[in-house]
């Protein structure tokens, strides 16, 4: 019986590795952070419309595969996208909860 040949795994950054997460004792400071970043922005308009799969050798939303990189791993840091394993590729989306903290402080400020 011939073993199967491994699939390699796609490049890209990965959120389904588990490592320590780094805590922030300021959460919404590390959303609002992230969300200044023009390309988080261009990311999260997008996702909001559709999930996107791994490799991005071509980029997404307009982007190149370079600053989609980049702007997942500030996403990734302030908790705004999640990922699930679906073969060798990862498929992200946005992590609704985390946006919920950031309406929760917002509605906050400006109640009577």
């Amino acid at each position: 019986m011939d073993p199967q040949p491994k699939q390699k795994a796609s490049k890209h950054v990965c959120l389904t590795i588990r490592g320590p997460m780094g805590i922030s004792d300021d959460p919404i400071f590390d959303i609002v952070s992230a969300l200044a970043d023009r390309d988080v922005l261009v990311m999260v308009r997008g996702l909001a419309r559709e999930e996107i799969r791994s490799p991005f050798t071509d980029g997404v939303f307009g982007m190149d595969e370079s600053r989609t990189n980049a702007a997942i791993r500030k996403m990734k840091g302030a908790g705004l996208i999640s990922s699930r394993r679906d073969g060798p590729d990862h498929v992200y989306f946005l992590n609704k909860g985390r946006y919920k903290e950031l309406e929760h402080f917002l509605s906050g400020l400006f109640q009577e």
